[in-house]
């Protein structure tokens, strides 16, 4: 299926058919334009001004009405009356124009002429071009403010932001050991290895990869849209606009998603996987309609992209590997291309096989010993998360999932929207791909073999967007720019205030501890998973002179040691690491305690560590734990009493 294939056919003018030939016999589809035209079907034209008025009686209409233009229109109704002897075609505008000034009857000679109304401006198409203005400039509008708050976050780097930057800065060599104990794979660490080589460590730098990345998103979802709405229009789900609609639904709705602006301002990978995800499911789209040999080594590239990106990949590409499978099973004549696209598919294990060691180790010895377990709930969590945490998100949320409902089932009739409750194509596939790799991610969950958290739920969010863009694009004018209006200012708001929040206390701490520590004093950290984001505060600082120390870890405070975490967090011992730290410190220097409560596998560790301090020396309060996404106080002990 060619995009040629899924054009409108083109329609022929009235005026292109023969004098007294219909549709029915010219086999066209023919339209008439909207103009104030007698309902007749002929064009009202004035007496001259000696003649006598009008007789009451007309000559019938044709059978099939011409095609009337509104410069037509106009210029027919200030026209001299002809007494025609059979209906005629309705001369061009450019042929009235030519008519001399002299020839114009002043109204007020022609008889009757007086009780006329005056003529009035087409107000309903006036509206209707304001209204295209206003969405074109809305639409720039909304690109613009969510571009603006993809790069406009003052938070200081969290835990997960400071290790990818502390490996990613590193030799490509340490840079893959280091990966191997963090249980991540490498494509954006080694992409952000070359973008710090050009710009530098700094916040600002190291986040403006992942919103530029979230920026090139734009164009594919707009394409993705239109192929999801002329994909809607082959199969009866979707009319002529669908495909326009639809694209810009979906260029909104990714501009405008708070997911999308709180990951493009976070240096991390989610926004490389959302790009990724979208370019995929184009490149086995067209794999699927022609499988030639470039598009299947594009779309094997595309799924080694995707898996060298994030593990949860490999959910999305499961599910849809199945999808083929089955595919090919049930329809013969689907069976060609539906292998084509799975082989090439399973022809990334190739490309990937190179990781492969690092990738078991980190399956046996990795993983994310910090999470919860969840309920089922969390599927319908999930949209939610992604509208964002205020109020206006509960609105979005609930819009997105009206959209998606109506993109699932809709499908466009004369007389309004009608509701297929078994779906429709490509509205069930979408589905599909959006809540199986939740589903197979909550299984996973529930056997302890992985966390399910809503920044790794990027894989699902496209297909989510499409579905309720196709919902949108299906919905009459106004109904669709009132729901793009909603979807713009709350998904804005929500990203907004997303992008703004401070995620980590770091930056505080990292203060506090420069104004009261001398040299020599020791800064302790529990769990350690507060290290990383305070040890980069520390030493963006500069020429602070302090000793640092982790709770079992001897790696340091830079990194994370994730291989084995749970099981050695529970050998640890507070008491034990207090007394290092007390000797570390001996009696002519201070401690600080970077500290936080609830940790999952640590229990009350944390707790004991700085109540045997406290035994030992004077505590102070320094900064407060607040409500932020990584929240930590300061404890300062004295010298020795």
């Amino acid at each position: 299926m060619s995009p040629s294939e899924l054009s409108p056919a083109p329609v022929r003018a009235v005026a292109d058919q023969p004098a007294g030939t219909d549709d029915r016999q010219a086999g066209t589809v023919s339209t008439v334009s909207l103009v104030s035209a007698d309902f007749s079907g002929s064009p009202v034209a004035d007496p001259p001004a000696s003649a006598p008025p009008a007789p009451a009686a007309v000559p019938a209409a044709p059978a099939s009405p011409p095609a009337v233009g509104l410069e037509t229109a106009v210029a027919s109704s200030a026209a001299p009356a002809v007494a025609p002897t059979a209906p005629t075609a309705v001369a061009a505008p450019t042929a009235v124009a030519s008519r001399p000034e002299a020839a114009r009857v002043p109204s007020a000679a022609v008889p009757g002429e007086a009780e006329r109304p005056p003529a009035t401006p087409d107000w309903v198409a006036h509206g209707e071009r304001w209204l295209r203005r206003l969405l074109v400039v809305g639409t720039i509008a909304a690109i613009v403010i969510g571009a603006i708050a993809r790069f406009a976050t003052p938070s200081h780097l969290w835990l997960d932001e400071s290790l990818t930057v502390e490996i990613a800065r590193r030799p490509v060599g340490g840079l893959l050991d280091a990966l191997r104990r963090d249980g991540s794979p490498p494509l954006y660490y080694l992409s952000l290895h070359v973008w710090i080589s050009m710009f530098g460590t700094g916040d600002v730098a190291v986040r403006a990869l992942s919103g530029i990345l979230s920026l090139v998103t734009l164009p594919v979802a707009w394409i993705a849209g239109r192929r999801v709405g002329r994909i809607a229009v082959t199969f009866g789900s979707g009319d002529a606009d669908t495909p326009r609609r639809a694209g810009l639904a979906a260029l909104l709705l990714f501009a405008c998603s708070p997911y999308a602006i709180r990951y493009g301002s976070e240096t991390r990978m989610y926004s490389l996987v959302v790009l990724l995800v979208l370019l995929f499911g184009l490149a086995l789209v067209r794999a699927l309609e022609r499988p030639s040999r470039r598009r299947l080594v594009v779309l094997t590239v595309a799924t080694s992209a995707l898996v060298y990106t994030h593990y949860w990949t490999f959910l999305l590409l499961t599910t849809v590997a199945v999808f083929l499978a089955l595919q090919a099973l049930r329809r013969a004549n689907y069976r060609r291309p539906a292998l084509s696209a799975l082989a090439a598919m399973l022809a990334s294990a190739v490309v990937f096989a190179p990781w492969m060691p690092s990738f078991l180790f980190q399956m046996l010895h990795t993983g994310t010993p910090w999470a919860a377990r969840v309920q089922a709930q969390v599927l319908l969590d999930t949209v939610f998360d992604w509208a964002g945490p205020t109020s206006t998100g509960a609105l979005l949320g609930v819009v997105l999932l009206a959209a998606a409902l109506l993109g699932l089932t809709g499908r466009p009739q004369d007389d309004g929207l009608h509701i297929v409750p078994t779906g429709r194509v490509p509205g069930r596939y979408l589905v599909a791909v959006w809540l199986l790799p939740l589903a197979l991610a909550y299984l996973v969950n529930t056997t302890g073999g992985s966390a399910y958290t809503e920044r790794y739920t990027g894989i699902s969010l496209p297909a989510c967007l499409l579905l309720a863009a196709l919902g949108i694009g299906l919905l009459p004018g106004r109904a669709h720019v009132t729901l793009l209006v909603i979807v713009c200012v709350t998904g804005l708001f929500g990203g907004w205030h997303m992008a703004r929040q401070e995620r980590t206390q770091s930056g505080e701490i990292a203060n506090r501890i420069a104004a009261l520590a001398r040299p020599g004093d020791v800064v302790a950290y529990c769990p350690d998973q507060l290290g990383p984001a305070v040890y980069r505060a520390i030493e963006r600082r500069g020429g602070l002179d302090v000793r640092q120390i982790v709770y079992a870890d001897t790696s340091g405070p830079a990194l994370v040691d994730w291989v084995d975490y749970a099981e050695r967090m529970r050998r640890a011992s507070g008491a034990d690491f207090a007394a290092r730290v007390n000797a570390m410190a001996g009696p002519g220097h201070a401690v600080f305690l970077v500290r936080a409560d609830g940790y999952k596998t640590l229990e009350g560790a944390c707790a004991v560590v700085s109540d045997q301090l406290a035994a030992l020396r004077d505590r102070t309060f320094q900064v407060d734990r607040r409500m932020v996404y990584e929240g930590a106080s300061l404890e300062r002990f004295s010298t020795l009493r």
